[in-house]
């Protein structure tokens, strides 16, 4: 009887296992991580941004104030994290071609943008005309809740069933 405990002890915990890793999958990808949000107000992960060197993933959370996060690539780690007061979409923002600014949309209907230095951490506002894309007409964009590397080698993702985390995978074999 002792062993028919132990036994079923040992299929539910294998079983619990390996439906969390059934959990968190995506074809052609190993799960590698999971990042908790930032403790915020309301920690829900709304956007995501890759740095075009790919040097870190920028995150919105919250609202009223917007809460940026900056993540190190492949470390995964917090780089910054900034309070922005108002609420913003990163389908218009960018980061620079140098990597040192990052330009937050203002409004959707603005020609202004929070200016981030991401070396000294000190946020203005500019005019569309002072920076490196100049005033290009906005387009509504769809929120970027997932995204891949350029090389393809990680797929990150706002998890589905709990919008506060969000979910890295590294390409099988990498």
């Amino acid at each position: 009887m002792n062993r028919l405990l132990i036994l079923v002890g040992i299929l539910i915990v294998l079983g619990v296992q390996n439906h969390a890793h059934a959990q968190y999958s995506k074809d052609g990808y190993l799960f590698d991580k999971k990042i908790n949000a930032p403790r915020v107000r309301r920690p829900v992960a709304h956007e995501l941004l890759l740095d075009p060197m790919e040097r870190f993933l920028v995150v919105s959370y919250s609202s009223h104030p917007t809460v940026v996060v900056l993540y190190e690539i492949p470390s995964w780690e917090t780089k910054a994290t900034y309070n922005i007061p108002e609420w913003f979409d990163l389908s218009n923002s960018f980061v620079g071609p140098t990597g040192r600014f990052l330009f937050l949309d203002f409004a959707r209907y603005s020609s202004k943008y929070r200016r981030v230095d991401l070396e000294t951490h000190a946020i203005d506002t500019v005019e569309c005309y002072d920076t490196p894309r100049g005033c290009v007409p906005k387009e509504g964009g769809v929120q970027q809740k997932d995204l891949f590397t350029k090389d393809d080698l990680y797929y990150i993702t706002i998890n589905k069933k709990n919008k506060r985390d969000l979910l890295i995978f590294k390409k099988q074999g990498k």
